[in-house]
């Protein structure tokens, strides 16, 4: 599982949702994206407690930095798992996504105070609420000023596949430019 706070480039959503997230950020949404949600193993129910813990840790750094919605897309046969686990909820139609090999996906939207402020919750917001990870976990993580990226393979990356300098040029929004994205 990997967090992805909104920024200057984007989303990987954006590049086939991009019209629909920017919606949401029109209306003041604070966007995070939780992807990578993938697990080898065959039986997807002996993965189950670690996602449930990797997800209590993304809704906690959404809470702790004041982020309004969590936003992932996943197959759709694995919708209704987020849906009736979280409160997740299709934010746009299903579509074939270059970063998984053009397979389907569905976006879904957590709205994670709005959720979280119910009587009821489902299982894995339940969880969430009630095991919280302190602020202080989440110190000195997934912040990078530009002089620490200089010279890094983090600054090769971002050069070599967008043509990014961090260091030395505003970064465009990911959706903004004329990339092909691929697996």
């Amino acid at each position: 599982m990997t967090l992805f706070r909104d920024n200057p480039m984007g989303l990987a959503l954006d590049s086939v949702y991009g019209r629909h997230l920017d919606e949401l950020r029109r209306k003041g949404g604070r966007l995070l994206e939780v992807g990578m949600l993938a697990d080898r193993r065959q039986s997807a129910s002996r993965g189950v407690g670690a996602l449930f813990s990797m997800m209590r840790w993304a809704i906690h750094y959404g809470l702790h930095t004041d982020l309004t919605d969590i936003v992932i897309g996943v197959h759709p046969r694995h919708a209704q798992f987020y849906e009736r686990c979280y409160g997740f909820g299709k934010f746009a139609p299903p579509t074939s996504y270059p970063l998984v090999r053009n397979n389907p996906v569905v976006p879904l939207r957590l709205r994670l105070r709005e959720e979280l402020a119910k009587d009821e919750l489902p299982r894995g917001l339940a969880d969430a609420r009630d095991n919280p990870v302190p602020a202080s976990a989440f110190s000195h993580r997934f912040a990078f000023e530009p002089e620490q990226l200089r010279d890094s393979a983090i600054e090769g990356f971002l050069k070599d596949r967008y043509g990014i300098d961090p260091g030395r040029e505003p970064a465009p929004r990911l959706a903004d430019r004329d990339i092909a994205l691929s697996a």
